[in-house]
């Protein structure tokens, strides 16, 4: 396994705590499914003596929104008493004005941690922190500065997932914050992340 994916998974790990036998649900996009992330996760914690039961959700480009009223997604959620519903947002829309965060992506954050508890209040969940683009979000620079670099876009969707975690009681994983130390601590670029 990579460098990179390793520290991003310890962290991921270390902030949702140890147990024999965890049942994670993933609600995402294609930042989960292309590399195929939560048999990573699965490994790597069984490779910690720990037995992972998952299963996902992570359709190309889905936004909270989308998955508030997607069947699936609210299928998966009442399908198990969840320890942890990993809840990961488009990879833009945490950056957002916050004029349209406050219209376009907490409720949605809120609908669906509801809809967690709702199943299991004993349920924790857990906002992954997604990463920058390497050279901002250039499609929406144009109207929203903060984001026109990798670290503007960065420090926007930090704060756009803090706000998600703190408004529902949620965790955290850092997972965004992991990939920026691995570029600030990898400045001649040996670990490309991208």
């Amino acid at each position: 396994m990579k460098k990179p994916l390793f520290i991003v998974w310890a962290l991921l790990v270390a902030s949702l705590g140890y147990s024999k036998q965890t049942k994670i649900l993933f609600i995402g996009n294609s930042y989960i499914y292309t590399n195929d992330l939560p048999t990573v996760f699965k490994d790597l914690a069984a490779s910690l003596g720990d037995t992972i039961y998952y299963e996902q959700n992570t359709p190309g480009g889905y936004s909270l929104m989308k998955h508030t009223v997607n069947t699936t997604t609210l299928a998966k959620i009442k399908k198990e008493k969840w320890d942890f519903v990993i809840v990961q947002a488009q990879s833009q829309e945490p950056s957002w004005p916050p004029s349209l965060m406050e219209e376009e992506v907490y409720p949605y954050a809120t609908i669906l941690n509801d809809s967690i508890k709702s199943n299991n209040p004993c349920s924790q969940t857990v906002f992954f922190m997604t990463w920058g683009r390497k050279f901002g979000d250039a499609s929406t620079c144009r109207s929203w500065s903060p984001v026109c670099t990798y670290l503007g876009m960065q420090e926007r969707l930090m704060a756009g997932y803090m706000t998600m975690a703190e408004q529902n009681s949620a965790t955290i994983s850092p997972v965004g914050l992991a990939w920026k130390y691995c570029m600030d601590n990898d400045p001649d670029s040996l670990i490309n992340l991208y």
